[in-house]
């Protein structure tokens, strides 16, 4: 009993450390692909348009992690991102360099 709760314990952390690396992220059908170019709290510049950050909006990191807008120290990333009904920016993630390679900037 012991061997297999050893080995069961030792195949679950092993997934647990693997899966976030191999999945990929599913954006939503509206999300649009952007480059941040700025970053003025509460305000991000992405493209040539200037979005506020909405009450309640989530900014996620290459990894998928949620992060306080106060953690971006970057001045240039590629990003998908919503707005909300007010035009305010609901979420953003930060892409990886695969991501962003992988889905075209709009035309």
């Amino acid at each position: 009993m012991t061997k297999f709760l050893t080995a069961f314990l030792a195949a679950t952390l092993a997934l647990a450390v693997v899966s976030p690396a191999c999945a990929e992220r599913n954006f939503p059908e509206k999300a649009v692909r952007g480059d941040m170019k700025a970053y003025d709290y509460p305000s991000m510049k992405i493209g040539e348009n200037v979005y506020r950050l909405s009450p309640g909006s989530r900014i996620f990191n290459q990894q998928n992690l949620i992060i306080m807008p106060a953690s971006l120290l970057i001045q240039a990333a590629p990003v998908m991102y919503t707005l909300d009904t007010r035009g305010d920016l609901a979420s953003v993630w930060l892409l990886t360099g695969d991501e962003a390679a992988r889905i075209a900037l709009p035309k």
